[in-house]
């Protein structure tokens, strides 16, 4: 049962990495006004397309295989990744004055995802 529950979670998490990269190249507008409130500009638009190469090569590197195993380095790498975004745009959204509506749902989404990796760790 474990072991259903591990993929369906890796690959939940490695997808929406993947599509979230996938707007951070296409459109960085989007996500930088939804979760900051703020377009990029200047050195920012460059830097918003380079965050979403990152997520889509992390998505991309993390679906499972088709081997019936989750490997481990895949979830601890996705671990790390969303407990490092939840993290880092909590201390924006307390630090901030200005940010988007999408701010803290993104924060509580990444935390959740990292919740639900961290017992697969130990697998």
């Amino acid at each position: 049962m474990v072991h259903k529950y591990a993929r369906y979670v890796v690959k939940a998490a490695a997808w929406l990495e993947i599509i979230v990269g996938i707007v951070f190249i296409t459109a960085p507008n989007v996500l930088c006004v939804l979760l900051f409130a703020a377009r990029p500009e200047g050195l920012g638009r460059p830097l918003a397309r380079w965050v979403g190469v990152g997520l889509l090569a992390l998505g991309i590197a993390c679906l499972p295989s088709r081997t019936p195993e989750v490997h481990r380095v895949a979830v601890l790498g996705l671990f790390v990744f969303n407990l490092g975004v939840a993290i880092l745009l909590a201390w924006v959204g307390a630090g901030a004055t200005i940010h988007g509506f999408a701010l803290w749902p993104v924060v509580i989404l990444h935390a959740v995802i990292a919740v639900a990796l961290l017992p697969l760790l130990a697998i």
